[in-house]
């Protein structure tokens, strides 16, 4: 169920989104530790053919509105996100073919918090955390905060 929702997430950002669809973002896996986005090196290198920052640090923004997207349609809302807060580090070059971000999912805890505000409040923020590697080594972390409003 998750890997069809998130490949229709990334559908809607294609459509909606032409960042989404110049950087050729594309689903990776769901698995029980969190979802993946995909862009290839070949069209988001920058001038030392290594990732370009932009890329790394929208995938990162990008998997975590996925992920929140996915917490949400669990939890049976249809809702309008926004990210409101966000920090990105970058530790070292990332030069793998298949770029990825890595969305950890939430932890059960911050997962009913946050479903709890959506139910009293309408809206709700969530922190998430992604990465990315490169080479088995952590090349970029992302945290940020993402707020939903059901509608």
């Amino acid at each position: 169920m998750h890997q069809i929702a998130l490949e229709r997430l990334v559908a809607y950002l294609r459509e909606n989104v032409p960042m989404a669809r110049h950087f050729d973002i594309r689903p990776g896996q769901v698995d029980d530790t969190g979802l993946v986005l995909e862009a290839p090196l070949a069209s988001n290198f920058n001038d030392k053919k290594t990732a370009f920052a932009g890329t790394l640090a929208s995938l990162c923004t990008l998997s975590g509105w996925a992920m929140t997207s996915l917490v949400c349609e669990e939890a049976g809302y249809h809702t309008d996100i926004a990210v409101i807060k966000s920090d990105v580090r970058y530790a070292r070059p990332c030069s793998e073919q298949m770029i990825q971000a890595r969305c950890d999912w939430p932890s059960p805890e911050e997962t009913a918090r946050f479903i709890d505000l959506l139910e009293r409040q309408s809206r709700g923020v969530i922190s998430l955390n992604a990465k990315v590697l490169s080479r088995d080594k952590t090349a970029v972390t992302y945290s940020g905060d993402y707020s939903a409003k059901i509608l």
